[in-house]
């Protein structure tokens, strides 16, 4: 059988919000500006994550033009996205003070922290990349601090691990097996190398912090039976999974749902 890790998560940026279907789900990551029934969901029992882009931010939030010229640091082309300078504590301030602070007060207690690592599509060399670390440690630790007994889930962000690793409940990775090209807005296959070196790095942050890893695969979604393959390999490996589409606005496969069979150890690749 598939080894099965604790905390069964789903992630939904859509709206209309599907409660009852997330309700069958421990732990549900959503994008906050959509939800409209977050008491719904902890009357359930579950627990709500809230979507919280840390590195980059987008010009359709309805905060992107409070957020100064001088925080940016550069473009994600890919996604249509600014890069944000780290090291600027006004940022800090504001995603703490304003930002966080709101969510919590809606009733959030819970943060996926996203694009921890898009500093480094903007910053190349080894001086300016550690400081833009530091800095990205130091906003994990004020918020830890801020918000007493915040549950906080990390998109990657190995390379600070070891300053606020403790402070995670989870750390989430995308595309161990299934990817998204956003470059030709089509679905692709991981290559092994990277493949291998993500399994690596998920094994390593599991061992060493003991932390719930969980994967967000992207598959086709006229392809359920194949996202739930993909479902099952992640499974298989000890890790939870979540297959969607990129936009994550439909209900993926997750460990709640249940698989017409188990898959082999054969047909795992990795």
């Amino acid at each position: 059988m598939p080894l099965q890790a604790n905390q069964s998560t789903a992630f939904f940026y859509g709206r209309p919000v599907p409660v009852n279907l997330l309700s069958h789900y421990q732990q549900v990551v959503v994008e906050p500006e959509n939800m409209d029934n977050l008491d719904d969901l902890h009357a359930k029992g579950t627990n709500v994550f809230a979507y919280i882009s840390i590195g980059e931010i987008h010009p359709t939030r309805s905060w992107y033009s409070e957020i100064p010229k001088s925080w940016i640091l550069g473009s994600n082309e890919k996604w249509g996205s600014r890069i944000i300078d780290l090291t600027q504590q006004g940022w800090h301030d504001y995603l703490i003070n304003k930002y966080l602070s709101k969510l919590w007060k809606e009733g959030y207690r819970g943060f996926f922290l996203d694009t921890m690592d898009s500093y480094q599509s903007a910053v190349h060399d080894a001086d300016g990349r550690l400081l833009q670390e530091k800095a990205l440690a130091s906003l994990i630790s004020r918020i830890h601090q801020h918000f007493p007994g915040v549950k906080l889930i990390f998109n990657r962000g190995f390379e600070v691990l070891p300053e606020v690793g403790q402070y995670a409940v989870a750390l989430a990775a995308e595309s161990l097996f299934e990817g998204w090209d956003p470059a030709k807005q089509d679905y692709t296959e991981v290559k092994e190398a990277d493949r291998h070196w993500l399994l690596e790095k998920l094994r390593q942050t599991r061992d060493q912090y003991g932390l719930q890893i969980i994967v967000i695969d992207y598959v086709d979604p006229k392809q359920r039976e194949w996202a739930r393959k993909t479902a099952k390999r992640i499974s298989y490996l000890g890790f939870t999974p979540w297959v969607a589409t990129p936009r994550l606005d439909i209900l993926g496969v997750g460990l709640s749902e249940i698989f017409p069979r188990t898959i082999t150890k054969s047909e795992i690749k990795y």
